[in-house]
């Protein structure tokens, strides 16, 4: 078959049942609450001291295909079992008949992963099995949702699904076969909402005919991956999957079936050469090399194998001395200590911590509620360990006097515990004890300095390092300008921050009082934000600057006023329509003040009235207005700003006189004005008439400025308009029971 589900070592069905004896270490029984007898745990995953998820299989028949899955939240005492994805008698994508799992992983106690890749009828080949999906729970198992992403696991020829892994809640990896000469593998960021493909450049080129294990891979931290495959070569990551590299454990013939890592340095793999035969090799720099144990360990579990977090041990379970071995290393697979117990088929181990750890075997073959799973009840485990240099310290430091001080953070570790020795480039603070856990460093002089720490103990050495900058502080000085002329409500108010000084350097933050209605742009933390006060009023606005040495503030006065539009515009106070194309002109002389106003105008009663253009943001319009029963009309003009909404109504009549008269010799249809706009004088030219003419000439306000008559012996008459003020005029001519007006423009 292409992939294995279980170590070739391990022991995938039950055999003949022999007598049990526990380890004293691994003393107390617990089950998975699977409803068959002789279930085994394929898959187990501890996650912390209360979280463990398992997967079973049918230890009477190993190669059918379960998906049973369970979950104890408090350390084993009581587990929940159900199913990742249900059988149906028709098959379909996501039921038992299409879908084997390839992993299981924890993230917590509501949420899990299963990876899955697709099978065909037994025996599995390399054509009837492949493609791939990703299951998750977030309710503890009661339902799982499918998570595959877009174009994940599609390819029909290569796609193969192997496992998925978190290394924390939200970034997870999920590795498949090669597919167009590179490994299908993609990432996370959002806990599996989406995937991104990780591109070729960035995983080294499988070899000829290379694969993936299922369920074959190792992470530790928040950083590391390996994973494994059947030519001997392990890939992994030290940045979360972004990047890969690739090293060989074994020959080329080689099947790498385990790894296990308990640092980001230290690590273990169990590999199968052509012959068959059990290699155990290692690592001490994070997969980069490996070297192979010789001779092969003993007491050596070749089922399962896992690092123990925070120490140095190894614990691994299974096969030799008749499928019995749980056992330990402290000396990175060197040596192996046989925990001591009989007759158990161990297949799977995992630790959360030192002192929480379980194994998976079978439950009882007549009654499923026995058994099944073992959990780690000896001492806390505690080995010697390297130690690690980490601390903390301040970045910044204020020399306010002759000298200042600061006390690092020393979280240093190791077994036995390390000593300590502080130093500082370029050299001049001063340590209290430069071999103290956590001294006192004095500085007297500005600079930036590194501060480094030297651990040491029995297993070596190591250092690490952090940057303090020393500075001469002082509190900044404050200032700020912002207009004085008018300032409208709603207005845009821009403000220039002039304050200087300051160290460190300060931040800024504003405010108003009242504040009601008053908004910063874009926030009340910029350097130099516009404001806008909704309400007329006096405001105080406060600028506060702030550093290590403290607040100063300071504040200036800014009175708003309101802006609404002064509204204001004229109509004649009698509109004269004696032909169908005469219109009603409107003189608009409303003042602009904060801002373009918007215009609406409005005619009532509107019936037989229309405008142009339409009443809605024109500067003036003209009405037409054709209904003879209607004589008097109000004219409404709303404008509106920024600041606010006025508005102004005029009334005017309309005078329908002049309709019926005899078109031949109407007035409107053979007078001439001229020229128009006009200066000191204007021309009239009129049809003869029996009867003299009355000329009369009004201003916007409907003021006579102009009354005259003309004889009727005068076809062509000048109007002198020399002391006129300049502006728009209308001129109305009457004679002959006709009244015709016109507009007229003095400049």
């Amino acid at each position: 078959m292409k992939k294995q589900l279980l170590s070739i070592f391990a022991a995938l069905s039950v055999g003949t049942v022999m007598a049990q004896t526990a380890s004293t270490s691994w003393s107390i029984s617990q089950n998975a609450a699977f409803t068959n007898t002789s279930v085994g745990i394929r898959f187990l995953d501890a996650v912390d001291n209360n979280v463990v998820w398992v997967m079973g299989y049918d230890g009477f028949a190993p190669r059918r295909n379960y998906n049973w899955v369970s979950r104890t939240i408090n350390g084993g005492t009581t587990w929940t079992a159900g199913t990742v994805y249900q059988s149906t008698t028709t098959p379909a994508i996501g039921d038992t008949a299409n879908y084997v799992p390839a992993n299981l992983e924890g993230i917590d106690g509501n949420t899990a992963w299963v990876c899955a890749f697709q099978k065909g009828p037994l025996p599995y080949t390399s054509t009837n099995q492949g493609g791939g999906v990703l299951y998750r729970t977030t309710n503890g198992g009661t339902t799982w949702s499918n998570m595959t992403g877009t174009g994940m696991f599609t390819n029909t020829t290569s796609s193969f699904a192997n496992f998925v892994t978190f290394l924390t809640p939200s970034v997870g990896i999920t590795v498949g076969d090669p597919v167009g000469g590179s490994y299908e593998i993609w990432r996370t960021t959002n806990g599996g909402l989406s995937w991104s493909a990780i591109p070729a450049a960035s995983i080294p080129a499988p070899g000829s005919g290379e694969y993936a294990i299922v369920n074959l891979y190792a992470k530790y931290g928040t950083s590391n991956i390996w994973f494994g495959t059947q030519q001997g070569r392990i890939f992994y990551t030290t940045n979360s999957g972004l990047t890969w590299n690739v090293s060989n454990c074994g020959a080329s013939t080689s099947t790498v079936t385990e790894i296990a890592f308990n640092s980001a340095s230290d690590g273990l793999a169990y590999v199968v050469n052509a012959s068959a035969t059990f290699e155990l090799w290692s690592t001490t720099n994070g997969g980069a090399t490996w070297s192979m144990i010789s001779p092969t360990p003993a007491n050596i579990g070749l089922n399962d194998v896992c690092g123990v977090p925070g120490t140095n041990l190894f614990v691994s379970c299974g096969a030799g001395n008749t499928n019995t071995i749980i056992s330990y290393s402290s000396d990175n697979g060197v040596t192996w200590t046989d925990y001591g117990s009989t007759g158990i088929q161990y297949l799977t181990v995992d630790f959360a911590n030192n002192t929480s750890g379980w194994s998976g075997s079978f439950s009882d073959n007549t009654n499923p509620a026995i058994g099944g799973i073992w959990k780690y009840t000896g001492s806390a485990i505690t080995s010697t360990a390297l130690p690690t240099s980490a601390f903390a310290i301040a970045p910044n430091l204020c020399l306010t006097g002759p000298s200042a001080s600061v006390v690092p953070t020393n979280s240093s570790t190791g077994n036995p515990a390390p000593s300590y020795s502080w130093s500082s480039s370029p050299a001049g603070p001063v340590f209290s004890s430069a071999t103290a856990t956590n001294p006192t460093i004095t500085f007297a002089t500005p600079g930036t300095y590194t501060i480094s720490l030297l651990t040491t103990n029995s297993t070596g050495t190591n250092v690490s390092t952090q940057i303090i900058t020393v500075q001469a502080c002082s509190l900044p000085s404050v200032a700020f300008t912002a207009p004085t002329n008018t300032i409208c409500n709603n207005g845009v108010i821009s403000t220039t921050n002039s304050s200087t000084g300051g160290a460190p350097a300060p931040s800024y933050s504003w405010s108003a009082i009242p504040s009601a209605g008053v908004t910063f742009s874009p926030s009340a933390i910029a350097m130099n934000p516009t404001l806008k006060a909704a309400t007329p009023g006096t405001y105080t606005i406060t600028l506060v600057g702030t550093n290590s040495q403290g607040t100063v503030s300071t504040t200036q006065t800014v009175v708003v006023n309101s802006c609404a539009p002064n509204v204001n515009f004229g109509v004649p106070a009698i509109f004269y329509k004696c032909l169908a194309t005469d219109r009603m002109v409107t003189t608009n002389s409303t003042a602009v003040i904060n801002g373009p106003n918007t215009f609406t105008w409005s005619i009532q009663p509107s019936s037989g009235v229309s405008i142009a253009p339409p009443g809605v943001n024109a500067q003036n319009i003209s009405a037409n207005i054709t209904n003879t029963a209607i004589t008097i009309y109000t004219i409404t003009l709303r404008a509106t700003n920024a600041s606010g909404t006025a508005s102004a109504v005029q009334t005017f009549s309309v005078d329908f006189f002049c309709l019926g008269v005899d078109e031949s010799n109407s007035i409107s249809n053979n007078l001439v004005v001229f020229p128009n706009p006009a200066h000191d004088q204007i021309n009239i030219t009129l049809p003869s008439s029996i009867e003299s003419y009355n000329v009369k000439i009004v201003n916007v306000l409907g003021s006579v400025v102009v009354d005259e008559k003309v004889s009727n012996t005068k076809e062509s008459t000048t109007i002198s308009l020399g002391n006129k003020a300049k502006g728009v005029y209308f001129m109305t001519i009457e004679a002959n029971r006709e009244k015709v007006t016109r507009k007229i423009v003095i400049e």
